[in-house]
């Protein structure tokens, strides 16, 4: 429940949060999220109008702090392994916290591929200037002929599936939440090498 002191419109979003978090976009009512802030439906209805509106907007705010994490990590002059660690860290930990983002993304923004762009444009996140970076940023590091762009696929591929397809990968290895949270742990902490391992070692053509 949302205890915090906030005005109406921002109780809401903090209940909003929580109710999409546990069950999606589909499964969220109004009624709950009225239910978690602790105020009455009427004004939810008063200040967002519909479900749809009101996930955007919680959707906006998760991506806004997504986005400005990502551009901060890649665009620093650390070394790319170390960009990667603090990336991983954040990234698969704000999708656990966030996973009903993902499956937006994942089911339904790329029927609103210009919402998505608008978002990128009001969060000053340039696409071109961070592969940029990485690309520099892998030269440097000895990496011939980089492909940024297959490197960002990639490391989001990698941080993101482990998340979204947790039900799955718990029946495949048999093993409780706890032991789950465990993986992710150590997978922070596998991934940067690995990555690096692989784009340097990568032979394919380009």
């Amino acid at each position: 429940m949302v205890n915090r002191k906030y005005s109406s419109e921002e109780k809401i979003l903090e209940a909003a949060k929580e109710v999409f978090h546990k069950r999606g976009f589909d499964g969220a009512r109004m009624q709950d999220i009225a239910d978690a802030a602790g105020i009455n439906k009427a004004l939810v209805h008063y200040y967002f109008r519909n479900k749809e509106n009101l996930f955007l907007a919680v959707f906006k705010d998760a991506f806004s702090k997504l986005t400005s994490r990502i551009s901060i990590i890649f665009t620093s002059d650390k070394p790319m392994e170390t960009k990667l660690e603090e990336f991983f860290e954040y990234h698969i930990g704000f999708v656990q916290k966030n996973a009903y983002i993902a499956w937006f993304i994942l089911n339904g923004i790329y029927e609103r591929p210009d919402y998505l762009k608008e978002l990128m444009f009001q969060n000053k996140l340039l696409p071109e200037m961070i592969l940029q970076q990485i690309r520099e940023s892998l030269e440097r590091e000895g990496v011939k002929n980089p492909d940024p762009f297959q490197f960002m696929a990639n490391i989001l591929s990698l941080s993101v599936f482990p998340v979204v397809a947790r039900p799955l990968l718990q029946g495949l290895m048999k093993i409780n939440n706890d032991d789950m949270e465990l993986f992710y742990k150590s997978r922070v902490k596998y991934l940067p090498g690995f990555v690096m391992r692989a784009v340097k070692n990568d032979q394919l053509p380009k």
